[in-house]
C-alpha cells in the first residue's frame, strides 16, 4: 500500500513515480505520522451485559521481520507494523497498542458494565473476565496489487478460577487503490495521503474488534440459554415432565439473560 500505483511502464515494471511517492513518504517531509486509534461509535440498540472486563497487553505472534523487499521493487515490499513503523507514514502498531485500542473500542461500544486496559494480572480488581490476545499479523503491502493483512487471536478468562470461557481468531485481508484511498487529496499532498492510511488502519481494526466483541457477547448470551438441566429439571427432561404426578411443582420462572450471565461468571 505504501509504494503502489496502478500505472505500469511498457516493460511491465513499476514506474518511477511509485518509488518517488514511497521515498517522499519515508523522508517524512514534515508530516505527522503518529498513529492514533479512534474507537467506533456506541453500539445501537443493544443491551449492556452485567460484566466487568479487563484487557491485558497482547503478545507478538507475528513473523520475525520489520521490512521485506525494497522500495524500488514495491511488488516485493512488505512491512510488519507490529515490529516497526514506516518512516514518514505511520508509527508501529505494537501489540500493546492493539490491546489498548481493543479496550478503548469495547468501552466506547458500551456493551459491558465496564472495560479497562491493565498492564498485568496484579492490576485486576473486581473484573469478571480478563482478555488476553496475540497479534498474529500486522502486514502492510508495498504494492497495490498485493493484499495487506491484520489478524488477532483473543480469549477471555474467568478471573474467579482462571478458566477460559471464549476464544476467537479474527482477520482481515484487503487491498486498496490510489483512486479510492487518495481521492480528494490532490497532487502530492503527503499529509493527506498519510492521514488516509491511518484512517484505513483504523477502519480495519474497528472491524476486527467489532467482530470479536459480537462473538464474545453471543458466547456469553448462549451460556444463559436453557440447556439440559439448567431449567431446574433433570438432564434430558422436558418442561412437561414436571407436571407428571400430584404435587409436583411447576418449574420456576427462568432467569433473565443478565442474571444468568452474572451467575455463570461468579461460579467457581
Amino acid at each position: 500500500m505504501v509504494g503502489g500505483d496502478p500505472m505500469r511502464g511498457r516493460s511491465g515494471r513499476w514506474g518511477v513515480p511509485v518509488a518517488a511517492i514511497a521515498l517522499l513518504l519515508m523522508a517524512g517531509c514534515g508530516v505527522n505520522s503518529t498513529f492514533v486509534y479512534k474507537p467506533g461509535a456506541p453500539a445501537a440498540g443493544g443491551r449492556k451485559l452485567p460484566v466487568k472486563v479487563a484487557v491485558l497487553p497482547f503478545k507478538d505472534g507475528t513473523e520475525d521481520f520489520a521490512k521485506r523487499g525494497g522500495v524500488l521493487a514495491p511488488e516485493t515490499l512488505y512491512y510488519n507494523l507490529a515490529k516497526a513503523g514506516i518512516g514518514g507514514q505511520i508509527t508501529a502498531l505494537t501489540p500493546d497498542l492493539w490491546a489498548k485500542a481493543f479496550a478503548d473500542d469495547t468501552a466506547a461500544a458500551g456493551v459491558f458494565q465496564s472495560v479497562r486496559f491493565v498492564y498485568g494480572p496484579s492490576e485486576l480488581a473486581d473484573e469478571d473476565l480478563y482478555i488476553e490476545g496475540t497479534l498474529e499479523k500486522a502486514t502492510v503491502s508495498g504494492a497495490w496489487v498485493n493484499p495487506s493483512e491484520f489478524a488477532l487471536g483473543l480469549r477471555a478468562i474467568r478471573r474467579a478460577d482462571k478458566k477460559p470461557v471464549w476464544e476467537k481468531e479474527v482477520s482481515r485481508v484487503w487491498k486498496n487503490t490510489p483512486a479510492t484511498l487518495y481521492k480528494g487529496c490532490g497532487g502530492m499532498a503527503i499529509q493527506c495521503m498519510v492521514d488516509r492510511h491511518h484512517e484505513d488502519a483504523n477502519r480495519v481494526m474497528r472491524e476486527i474488534f467489532a467482530e470479536a466483541r459480537a462473538d464474545l457477547m453471543a458466547t456469553l448470551a448462549s451460556r444463559s440459554g436453557h440447556r439440559d438441566g439448567e431449567s431446574g429439571l433433570p438432564s434430558g427432561a422436558s418442561p412437561g415432565d414436571a407436571m407428571i404426578g400430584k404435587g409436583t411443582p411447576t418449574p420456576s420462572a427462568p432467569e433473565s439473560v443478565e442474571q444468568t450471565i452474572e451467575r455463570l461468571l461468579r461460579e467457581k
